[in-house]
């Protein structure tokens, strides 16, 4: 899942090269921003209204089914027998990738990246979507699966800079952290003492791609690895 400049061609041509050498087809949806207007229809996957409106849209105005239409679409044009895919996503693709994984069954991802994201959305039924995932029908258990995904948080620790454009700067996503980094760490911390006190085994872990920026070639090489197996 391409960043928030929408650049799916460069985002493939980025992922291509160590997915080639692995064997892998990469596939890139573009959200093209005059279908998908800002980050509430990108980035937070259409289940809102952007503000002031704020209102909550129909389940099937979400724009997550995009992806399990591409892949069953690609499976069945190649002749392919695999049931499950791998998501990747950077910066703006991390956050949808997130809230793929937390508002929808996502029953054919079997492993996925969310790398160096700006803002995390809170497993918080008790803060409204998009900050948190109260306020949209989901219920404890989406909580609990949504904790136990198989989901690598993967960050560049060269990824730092609290003047960064484009880094989120509302409350919500200062009071995670200063920078990609920082947050990361945060929010990785922060959901592994959720899981524990709801007794949910975490699905999650971290890895650190050493020396990577924000769009950076050695944060798409690891992430192609990471889904590699």
């Amino acid at each position: 899942m391409h960043g928030v400049d929408r650049a799916a061609a460069a985002f493939r041509d980025l992922l291509a090269p160590q997915a080639e050498r692995n064997g892998q087809i990469v596939l890139v949806p573009e959200f093209d921003p005059e279908q998908f207007p800002g980050i509430s229809a990108y980035n937070f996957g259409g289940v809102r209204l952007p503000p002031p409106d704020n209102a909550l849209q129909p389940r099937d105005h979400w724009n997550f089914g995009v992806i399990d239409r591409l892949f069953h679409y690609v499976r069945d044009a190649i002749g392919s027998s695999r049931e499950t895919f791998g998501l990747f996503g950077n910066s703006a693709g991390a956050q949808f990738v997130l809230r793929y994984l937390a508002l929808n069954e996502a029953a054919s991802v079997d492993l996925a990246v969310a790398a160096n994201c700006g803002c995390y959305m809170l497993p918080n039924l008790a803060k409204d979507y998009p900050d948190g995932m109260g306020g949209i029908g989901l219920d404890t258990s989406d909580l609990r699966r949504y904790l136990g995904r198989s989901l690598v948080i993967l960050l560049g620790d060269a990824d730092n800079d609290p003047d960064a454009p484009d880094l989120p700067r509302w409350d919500e996503a200062m009071a995670q952290g200063p920078h990609r980094l920082a947050r990361g760490l945060w929010h990785l911390e922060h959901c592994t003492k959720l899981a524990s006190s709801l007794d949910v085994a975490l699905g999650w872990r971290l890895e650190i791609a050493p020396g990577a920026g924000h769009v950076d070639q050695l944060i798409y090489d690891q992430g192609a690895n990471i889904l590699n197996g």
